[in-house]
């Protein structure tokens, strides 16, 4: 008979079997895809908040944006603190927590306007004695929610990336990386379409959907906005219990040393300050619009001030680091090949990545038929159907990403990838007019998709294979961060980009203009030099897309083959 201290101490994936894995996977993945589909779900839905709430737009926009940029820099903070949590108290249990946390937040959001209210303006009435506006206090429960969330979100993925892992050996583990990697991606990238389409569901179906509910005996009111967020309630605990169950009695690889917390508020510091100094938003739709960069022209897009504190502290924090014997990041991993080299490729497929998720809603934007309400949301539906055609492909693709990496290693898989990736950003940058049909706008799309996601497993995996058990969890946040942090800089060059490139050329156009025109006909070939103006630099942002990803193709090479 097996002794029981042999089985404990074995390696987790001779523990799990075959079937307990694919379950762990498939719980793993619910969680995942709620809290990315999350990440982006409340810019469709914020205005449908303040109108609920009768909060005047113009005014507190700013305060509401907080609800995005919150969550965000939450997110990506917890990312990196958590995988390190999950290195030293095993995956089980900061799984289990960050879940926990998720799914409170979510309860917290749904019922802001009732308890979370309530215990807001008690603090302000006898804390600071102060009479606030409940609506107010309403939306700013709001926000407290989705950081609590946000908290728990973004840390379930680098854990989640870590547990398949150690479920799996070196050799097998391209495909379950890949699997998680891919529904992070799709989860954010189809948050506002979803949001979208569900708020506009509730308030076209909403009081037939409370009276059919009425019928049944239950009286609940019609769904709306906090809907949304009821329904990551019971998922969450459906999860929880079967993950509990499904990790029991299982010991995971535990790392020694303690957590280094000045390290974890350094790198905590360096990236709230890096995330709002280059715009504090990663949402595709923040910068779909052309008229809305032509108002802010003059204005830069970004802030130096905190750009330039943040790289003081994380020159600060790689300082502590390189003197601490326990740190929050190991800087000789960096000497490794291939996680310097796939951290770098990671941050170039992330800045290639949004200069597609933002050129589509721009051309379909910019196509619209006038400037209504309903032609603009006719033309943001549409396109977050075109993005599909760019995320979806590219979430499957990390299946075959993980088959070819095993066939040809990281180096080839990721080069391949980036050059099929540079090949569809060059046939649309290329060939897109004002009125390319869209169907040769998504078949384009479909392969810079592919080309992406075919990178998803062997940079990921290239880094977790290349740490010890007790360090995947930071390994893991590091190449999502890596990532993500790729995206926020593509968003903040291509705004400036854009700004500059279309107030030039539109310049140009105006100087040819004969100079006794009538007033409607300037107005119309002003619009033309516009509309002309924009469809340009939508292709030359998309040519930026296919040079760039084919210089993510030399850091590929530079990974060895495993």
């Amino acid at each position: 008979m097996s002794d029981p201290a042999s089985i404990r101490t074995a390696p987790f994936h001779e523990i799990v079997t075959p079937g307990r894995r694919r379950l762990i996977i498939l719980l793993v993945l619910i969680p995942i895809f709620i809290g990315s589909l999350d990440l982006t779900i409340v810019s469709a839905i914020l205005p449908e908040v303040l109108t609920r709430l009768s909060i005047p737009v113009d005014t507190n926009l700013g305060l509401a944006a907080w609800a995005v940029t919150g969550y965000l820099l939450a997110y990506t903070v917890s990312m990196m603190v958590m995988g390190r949590v999950s290195d030293l108290v095993g995956r089980r249990g900061a799984f289990l927590v960050c879940l926990a946390i998720f799914t409170f937040g979510s309860l917290w959001v749904a019922t802001a306007h009732l308890l979370p209210t309530v215990i807001l303006n008690d603090i302000a009435r006898r804390v600071f004695g102060l009479r606030p506006d409940l609506n107010q206090l309403t939306l700013l429960a709001v926000i407290i929610g989705r950081v609590v969330q946000a908290l728990g979100a973004g840390a379930i993925v680098p854990v989640s990336l870590a547990l398949v892992a150690d479920m799996y050996p070196p050799e097998k583990r391209g495909a379950p990386v890949g699997l998680v990697g891919a529904f992070d991606t799709l989860g954010w990238v189809l948050g506002h379409l979803y949001g979208g389409l569900m708020v506009n569901f509730f308030s076209v179906n909403g009081e037939a959907i409370r009276q059919l509910v009425h019928g049944l005996g239950l009286d609940w009111p019609a769904p709306d906005w906090r809907t949304l967020f009821w329904v990551n309630v019971p998922l969450g605990i459906f999860a929880f219990v079967l993950m509990a169950f499904a990790l029991r009695g299982v010991e995971h690889p535990v790392g020694k040393g303690r957590f280094d917390v000045v390290g974890a508020l350094l790198i905590a510091a360096t990236l709230i300050l890096l995330v709002l100094g280059l715009g504090g938003n990663t949402d595709v739709t923040g910068a779909t619009s052309l008229e809305t960069l032509n108002e802010s022209t003059g204005a830069l897009p970004y802030n130096p001030a905190l750009l330039l504190v943040s790289a003081a502290l994380f020159v600060i924090f790689l300082i502590w680091e390189w003197r601490h014997p326990y740190p929050m990041l190991e800087l000789h991993l960096f000497r490794k090949r291939n996680v310097s080299a796939a951290t770098v490729s990671n941050f170039l497929v992330g800045f290639c990545l949004m200069l597609g998720l933002v050129s589509v809603p721009l051309l379909i934007n910019l196509r619209a038929d006038d400037a209504s309400a309903e032609s603009i949301a006719l033309a943001a539906q549409r396109g977050g159907i075109l993005l599909s055609a760019l995320t979806v492909p590219m979430a499957m693709a990390a299946i075959p990403g993980a088959l070819l990496a095993a066939r040809f290693g990281y180096r080839g898989a990721t080069a391949a990838g980036m050059l099929l990736a540079a090949l569809g950003f060059a046939l649309a940058g290329f060939t897109w007019t004002g009125d390319t049909p869209e169907g040769i706008m998504a078949l384009h799309m479909i392969i810079a998709g592919v080309g992406l996601g075919l990178t998803i497993s062997p940079i990921g995996t290239a880094v977790i294979n290349e740490v010890d058990d007790s360090r995947r969890g930071v390994a893991s946040a590091l190449v999502l961060i890596m990532r993500l942090i790729g995206m926020t800089v593509a968003i903040a060059g291509l705004t400036t980009f854009a700004l500059n490139r279309v107030s030039y050329l539109v310049s140009l156009a105006r100087v040819q203009f004969p100079v006794t025109l009538a007033a409607d006909e300037l107005q119309r070939l002003s619009f033309e030099a516009y509309f002309n103006s924009g469809v340009q630099v939508i292709g030359e942002m998309l040519l930026i897309g296919a040079l760039v990803s084919l210089i993510t193709v030399l850091p590929a090479l530079l990974m060895q083959r495993k």
